[in-house]
């Protein structure tokens, strides 16, 4: 589970529903969570600010995102 699938269940909200609150396709949030697709920086930044947290909390240098080890999720 990537840290953003991480935060978006916290929060109680589909795919969907985060798609809508940041403005992007929710069919992208789908991709991205699994790996499939890369976030931008500019979808980076707005995962982080929706979510309260730094851009380094949800994802790696290279801009894929952090998984969550078994012990945090």
């Amino acid at each position: 589970m990537t840290k953003v699938e991480f935060l978006r269940r916290q929060k109680g909200l589909s795919q969907t529903q985060l798609g809508f609150a940041i403005g992007i396709n929710p069919n992208l949030i789908s991709q991205i969570e699994r790996g499939w697709r890369r976030p931008y920086p500019k979808l980076l930044q707005a995962l982080a600010t929706y979510f309260g947290v730094s851009v380094e909390e949800i994802a790696n240098p290279d801009g894929s995102l952090k998984e969550m080890d078994s012990k945090t999720a």
